[in-house]
């Protein structure tokens, strides 16, 4: 396979449709941009699922009825083999019965779609679908990188919740007997249930309690649940809560409009029990990876893992988690930025303010970099005042946009309030490069990264330094 099949110049996202019509698969293949996707294809669940093996999709739409094996029997079995088992699929089909809907969501499938399938919808199943897919193989990686550093072998642990720990879940629901008729469905559910009747008691719920998941009528008496869905977006607390929309209205528009707006699923009354316990469960867990995912930089319990001083991942992890992140890189084609930090004349503020105001800059360095970067980044103290930080899925562009953030997040804050007239503002040079263009291994990618923070430190310092020319980049320094 050549280089240019391997890696897309735009990092497409691999899509599996599988559909025995081929007026299906040419439809299906027409919605998504091939800009954005790349699209494989299979006409029977055989064929799917050896694709699926040798190609490792980021997402599979799999048609239900099919010859030989049909999208539940291949669902099942993509769900069973731990190559295959964190792929997103989503089912389409002309089937529209409740059962059916059931019996593949019960197989292992995340999202079900109706035929004639609505493009806005499914663009919108398969972003969701993509986020949680990296969330997942961002949890593998963690998990391997800490077992390989700890000596023991990454296992999954089943923990009985208490009930303080239990996942949260809100009904905003203004009709008395609907919101009954829910409760008695999520009873015995591993989750705490708690009910509000109008828009503004939710958002007092929200802002002032932790809330995983909104079961949220549209039709509410002081504002509607878009209003809500447009608040929670501009709310810090509110980005990562799920969304179900419950309501009266089934038209496509107000569906459309719901996703658009950050719900994360549509049911429409009356609901059926067994279909929103499913669509919960599912959208629980796709927040439980979040949770797990952010974790690994929260906790700092392991010395092996983190560096003391800072709180963030230590040189010894970010190795070990950067060559998984290639390997993986390499079998999926998706782009490895690497970012590397250093503070400029950092002795200088050690020796005129002590170690101790030191150690405090490198602390609140390390959190502006955890503030600046998303859930499947990994910033890490690469040594002295030096940090790392790899971006998977990030193109250089998006590397040194975010070089750019963190820099002037730099600017505005003030490491040394008690600094002396005579110190300057403190300042960083960095170094970006990216994989699999300006390097060819894990160890090549921080030699680039490195050279350019070098560069970056001749040339003045206080400036961000991009491996390669690249008119793309405007704005940063760029060696010829």
């Amino acid at each position: 396979m050549k280089d240019d099949e391997k890696f897309p110049p735009s990092f497409r996202k691999r899509v599996l449709i599988v559909d025995d019509d081929q007026a299906s698969l040419q439809m299906l293949s027409g919605i998504l941009p091939k800009s954005q996707y790349v699209v494989l294809k299979a006409m029977d669940g055989k064929e799917a699922i050896k694709r699926a093996f040798k190609n490792i999709p980021d997402v599979i739409l799999l048609d239900v009825l099919m010859p030989s094996l049909d999208g539940f029997e291949v669902t099942r079995q993509l769900k069973k083999d731990p190559r295959t088992k964190n792929i997103p699929i989503i089912l389409v089909t002309s089937l529209d019965g409740l059962e059916s809907k059931l019996t593949g969501l019960e197989a292992g499938a995340e999202e079900y779609l109706t035929k004639p399938v609505k493009p806005l919808e499914l663009l919108a199943r398969v972003k969701s679908m993509l986020q949680l897919k990296q969330y997942r193989d961002q949890l593998v990686i963690r998990k391997q990188s800490e077992g390989a550093l700890l000596g023991v072998a990454p296992a999954e642990k089943t923990v009985q919740l208490p009930e303080e720990a239990l996942p949260v879940v809100l009904l905003v629901e203004d009709n008395e007997i609907d919101a009954r008729i829910i409760e008695s469905f999520l009873e015995g559910m591993p989750l705490r249930l708690e009910t509000v009747s109008t828009g503004a008691d939710a958002i007092s719920r929200i802002l002032s309690e932790k809330i995983d998941l909104i079961l949220l009528d549209i039709l509410l008496p002081d504002m509607t649940g878009f209003d809500i869905c447009q608040r929670l977006k501009e709310m810090d607390k509110g980005n990562d809560i799920a969304i179900i929309v419950v309501t009266c209205l089934h038209d496509l528009d107000s569906k459309i409009t719901g996703m658009e707006l950050g719900a994360d699923d549509f049911l429409v009354k009356p609901i059926n029990r067994q279909e929103l316990t499913v669509r919960i469960k599912s959208l629980l867990e796709k927040k439980q990876q979040l949770t797990r995912l952010r974790s690994h930089y929260e906790t700092a319990v392991n010395q092996a893992i983190y560096d003391w001083l800072s709180g963030v991942y230590n040189h010894g992890y970010f190795k070990r988690f950067l060559d998984l992140e290639i390997k993986r890189s390499l079998r999926q084609g998706y782009p490895v930025s690497l970012l590397m930090i250093d503070i400029d004349d950092f002795k200088v503020y050690n020796d005129s303010l002590g170690h101790s105001a030191g150690d405090e800059i490198l602390k609140e360095l390390a959190q502006i970099m955890k503030n600046m970067i998303r859930e499947v980044d990994l910033v890490s103290r690469y040594g002295g005042d030096e940090f790392a930080i790899v971006l998977p899925y990030a193109d250089k562009m998006g590397g040194a946009l975010v070089a750019r953030r963190i820099e002037q997040a730099i600017q505005e804050h003030d490491f040394l309030r008690r600094r002396s007239a005579q110190l300057k503002r403190l300042t960083c040079s960095m170094g970006v490069a990216m994989f699999p263009s300006d390097a060819s291994s894990g160890e090549e990618l921080v030699e680039r990264a490195d050279e350019m923070l070098l560069t970056a430190k001749q040339r003045g310092k206080n400036r961000i330094c991009v491996y390669g020319p690249d008119s793309l980049l405007p704005g940063f320094d760029v060696p010829g």
